[in-house]
């Protein structure tokens, strides 16, 4: 499929919404930066509020404006905090409203007027939903019952505003331009994030924009002096709270703009996709996270190998590689040093304290193995756990304690087996759609798909050495990334029922019987001809 055949329509230009999200999300910026005092903070607000609305009104499409609004600001931290707050990590902390869920809420508004006009016949609710539904069952009992209710409760929150973005997602992308126009939307997130990381590496200095997600001053100081052996660097984090975190949401996201890059689209485009990979590279590499590393190299590979296989994408798909390659070479060249040094030179306590927590979960695993300790309470469980008991690890970790470094022992941990098995199903789910979702023949929605599977093994990978899928920011990305595959999955259902079928009597089959032998309900004789 050539895109750059497609119909082009000014409001649905990829240019020009790009370019009206930018300016009005700069402004934006620039306000919150300039905003001391609490009273000025709140003109802020009122005053980008004003600036979204206006660039809505003047690109023509504001449909498609909010969506790239909102691929745009799911990696910021930006929100408004309400109730008790805990300082924790390894979970949700309060209950919020984020930047993301204005711009959730006016595609959720579209798709309800959608479905209150008849312009669809309802919503596409993926069966795996309900894998969701019972970890957040599961997450009621606790809130209800459980030792620590509230953290739990300020958990099934999260969940239920998750489970809304990937039934938007997935219900709002009904075509290959507009799953196009949401992964270019996810570039221009990348590519942003990687501008302000790049800039901190290259100032060596914190920016001062802690409000939208920068790593604290006193956090900085502390990586930049206990991540190398005899040596004082400076990772970069941008906007997402910490270096790792950075590098996974590199990972996940460069297969992304590696495959838009393999499109058939225009020379402008081509280049924005081609600097969006360099930039994302480069910021990779300077966030001096050896997961995000691992996790890129993993699903580079994947991307590639699943590119190759298709025969109409092979030949730019070895191209590709190769620039690729070239440029992850050229700039590795460039940073070699700071490489080298943090894989053969890292300290050897963050390794001994990943291992301290991975004992610290088991234990707690040990103890209560099926049903778990609760939803989003493993720090106010592991306490007894830890070689400084219930009360020394407090006072060692002033406060702070930290979760064990592995998405999964985290699950089991807290939501014991039964969790564990549900959310490695709903993984598994979504993983096995994006399977299925090889088979279709558009090469946009082949593409993202694989990307999107791609950026699914990054998660997978980098679950052995982190927590990032307990981070707002990570977590919506995971989402994004399952409603894109949902969507394709849907589309893909529809072509399939929309085109010529014929039952063994030979009889064209009616579109709403093509769906119900699809759906296994229609009855299939089994000889022509016999009543």
């Amino acid at each position: 499929m050539n895109v750059a055949s497609l119909p082009r329509k000014p409001e649905s230009s990829l240019a020009g919404i790009s370019l009206a999200t930018v300016a009005a999300f700069a402004a934006t910026g620039l306000l919150i930066y300039l905003a001391a005092e609490a009273s000025v903070k709140v003109l802020a607000a009122v005053l980008s509020g004003a600036i979204c609305l206006i660039g809505a009104y003047f690109t023509g499409n504001p449909r498609l404006y909010w969506l790239w609004c909102l691929m745009l600001t799911i990696p910021l931290d930006l929100s408004k905090r309400f109730g008790t707050v805990f300082l924790k990590m390894g979970g949700e902390s309060s209950y919020r409203i984020e930047i993301s869920d204005v711009f959730l809420l006016a595609l959720a508004v579209y798709l309800a007027r959608d479905i209150w006009t008849d312009r669809i016949p309802g919503l596409h609710i993926p069966k795996v939903t309900f894998v969701w539904i019972l970890i957040m069952l599961l997450g009621c009992c606790w809130a209800a019952f459980g030792t620590w209710r509230l953290t739990a409760a300020q958990e099934v929150v999260r969940m239920f505003k998750l489970m809304i973005l990937f039934l938007v997602i997935t219900n709002e992308l009904r075509s290959p331009r507009r799953v196009l126009h949401c992964a270019a939307g996810l570039s221009l997130g990348l590519v942003a994030e990687a501008i302000v990381g790049l800039i901190q590496y290259f100032n060596r200095a914190h920016l001062g924009l802690d409000l939208l997600g920068e790593t604290l001053k006193t956090q900085t100081a502390i990586l930049a002096a206990s991540s190398v052996e005899g040596e004082h660097v400076f990772r970069a984090s941008a906007f997402l709270s910490h270096p790792n975190l950075f590098g996974i949401f590199l990972a996940v996201l460069l297969p992304v703009v590696i495959g838009a890059f393999l499109l058939r689209l225009g020379k402008g485009y081509k280049l924005f996709f081609l600097c969006s990979a360099v930039l994302g590279m480069a910021a990779l590499i300077v966030t001096l996270s050896r997961s995000g590393w691992m996790s890129f190299a993993a699903a580079f590979a994947l991307l590639m190998l699943l590119m190759i296989l298709h025969p109409g994408l092979r030949r730019r798909s070895l191209l590709a590689a190769a620039l690729a390659t070239l440029a992850l070479v050229t700039i590795s060249g460039f940073f070699a040093e700071q490489i080298l040094q943090r894989i053969f030179s890292s300290r050897d306590a963050a390794m001994l304290g990943r291992a301290e927590y991975i004992r610290d979960a088991w234990g707690m695993i040990e103890v209560k193995p099926v049903l778990g300790w609760g939803l989003n309470s493993y720090v106010f469980a592991v306490p007894p756990f830890t070689q400084y008991g219930a009360k020394g690890a407090a006072k060692h970790y002033r406060n702070w304690i930290p979760p064990v470094h592995n998405i999964y022992l985290l699950w089991w941990a807290e939501t014991g087996v039964i969790g564990l098995a549900l959310h490695l199903a709903f993984f598994a789910s979504i993983v096995w759609t994006g399977i299925g979702n090889l088979r279709v023949k558009d090469e946009v929605l082949f593409t993202v798909n694989a990307a999107c599977l791609s950026g699914m093994l990054a998660f997978f990978v980098d679950g052995f050495f982190s927590f990032s899928l307990r981070f707002n920011s990570l977590l919506r990305v995971y989402w994004v990334l399952a409603g894109i595959m949902l969507a394709v999955h849907y589309w893909r259902l529809r072509q399939h029922v929309s085109a010529p079928a014929l039952n063994p009597a030979g009889q064209l089959l009616s579109v709403s019987e093509r769906g119900q032998d699809r759906l296994g309900i229609f009855p299939m004789h089994p000889h022509p001809g016999r009543p």
